[in-house]
């Protein structure tokens, strides 16, 4: 698919915001899904760099949970300590990922109905793909640990 040449025909060629087709504007034209997938990744990647985009303080302090927790279950799994005490960083993970959903979902509120269904679409497809790699990483421990040697 090609895209137009006139800027007036190309709503992604405007510069300021987008508006929705249920408020009148048109819809972007639909490209290939790895196109889509990439371009989505250049897209965030320049948000992220942006000038106009400001962090608030619990965004901070998320990320670094996030960052503390990966850390406290790489030290869970290489370090000898009883069971028990393995649980606590689990606990701490899952606790900081639900304050983190928690303190993302709010932006929800801002966006138009289409928006945020797909927001919460990908948050329910993101919870299905840990779950499912999960089970397969525990199914892939039992196969290899439980095998006499």
């Amino acid at each position: 698919m090609t895209e137009a040449k006139d800027p007036a025909e190309n709503p992604a060629a405007k510069s300021g915001p987008f508006e929705p087709a249920e408020k009148g504007g048109r819809s972007l034209p639909k490209r290939a899904t790895f196109a889509n997938f990439f371009l989505a990744l250049k897209h965030i990647n320049d948000a992220s760099v942006s000038e106009n985009v400001r962090q608030r303080f619990s965004d901070y302090v998320t990320i670094g949970l996030v960052i503390l927790c990966i850390l406290s279950l790489l030290a869970a799994v290489s370090i000898q300590v009883p069971t028990g005490v393995r649980l606590l960083p689990l606990l701490l993970t899952i606790g900081a990922v639900v304050f983190y959903i928690i303190n993302r979902l709010g932006i929800m509120v801002s966006l138009t109905h289409r928006q945020a269904l797909i927001v919460w679409q990908i948050l329910v497809a993101g919870f299905w793909l840990g779950v499912t790699s999960s089970m397969l990483i525990m199914l892939l421990v039992m196969y290899f640990f439980s095998k006499p040697i």
